[in-house]
């Protein structure tokens, strides 16, 4: 069961179930979880992602809580073909090429759109993307089905994403811990102080706040900056959070950085950029903001 929003984000739902049906129909779940216990071990999100207060954690972020060379905040680089409230982003569509471009040029992970219908995404895609980056890879797909998540390790990716709109507390819980049990993250996307609430009560480490009104399609970054700062100071240092959509340059970025935003999820800006490693510097902190 899954919770009804009155959005598009109902008939996506709606197309996924009847799209998992014929899955099911043409490989078992015995089949599948045999193939996730042949894919490559799962990598961490939480620690590609995480900036700490101190130390050096396996992502390679240091104490001051920068990377290395100098960058001021994580990024999720995401592929994808299409959305509902932009239609086609990119002809030419490689995914190969599109998330090494993104992995050369800095990003801390990647996310892959798998969602056939208003998308055009595919999990073959994500299976493209496995074989040239040792990034961590998310599904980010409309997953309400444990079978969807052995799907998603099956295929190599290293995390989901749970959209909070749509999932009780109960469902969070579970599909949250049955990703764990694969070795995978989970990353669970709010937009409203409700859906943050149940994330909070079912436990997230990732935590991920979507700029975009799903009745309008608008994005303000004002959602981003409201619910961060309603967290609990003690479950703060615990979560890694991210903001998503809305976001094309160090214009942006730079009061997300202020307001202790840990990472960014960027796509559509990244999709249509003539040169994204450039793009993905600037995003990071490292040079261009003067032109924004």
């Amino acid at each position: 069961m899954t919770l009804k929003t009155e959005t598009v984000l109902d008939s996506l739902v709606a197309g996924v179930r009847e799209d998992l049906a014929a899955d099911k129909s043409a490989v078992s779940e015995t089949e599948l979880r045999g193939l996730a216990q042949d894919a490559v071990p799962a990598r961490s999100l939480f620690d590609a992602l995480r900036r700490p207060a101190g130390g050096v954690d396996s992502s390679g972020v240091d104490s001051s809580g920068v990377d290395p060379d100098g960058g001021k905040i994580s990024v999720i680089a995401e592929v994808k073909k299409a959305s509902p409230s932009k239609g086609l982003i990119v002809d030419r569509f490689a995914p190969r090429e599109i998330a090494a471009g993104y992995q050369a040029g800095g990003a801390a992970a990647v996310s892959v759109l798998t969602e056939r219908r208003r998308f055009l995404g595919h999990l073959d895609h994500l299976r493209e993307v496995r074989e040239v980056v040792d990034l961590p890879i998310i599904r980010k797909e409309f997953i309400f089905d444990p079978y969807q998540i052995i799907e998603a390790r099956a295929a190599g990716a290293d995390a989901i994403l749970l959209i909070a709109a749509v999932l009780d507390v109960p469902e969070l819980i579970d599909l949250q811990g049955r990703a764990a049990e694969l070795g995978m993250d989970a990353l669970i996307e709010v937009h409203t102080e409700e859906e943050m609430a149940r994330a909070l009560e079912a436990g997230v480490r990732i935590l991920g706040v979507n700029n975009r009104n799903l009745k309008t399609f608008e994005t303000d970054a004002a959602h981003t900056f409201r619910l961060i700062g309603q967290i609990p100071a003690a479950r703060r240092e615990e979560l890694v959070f991210v903001s998503e959509s809305g976001i094309f340059g160090w214009k942006e970025v730079a009061p997300l950085v202020a307001a202790g935003v840990d990472a960014i999820l960027v796509g559509e800006s990244l999709m249509r950029s003539a040169d994204p490693a450039a793009l993905l510097r600037e995003l990071r902190g490292l040079g261009g903001q003067e032109t924004r």
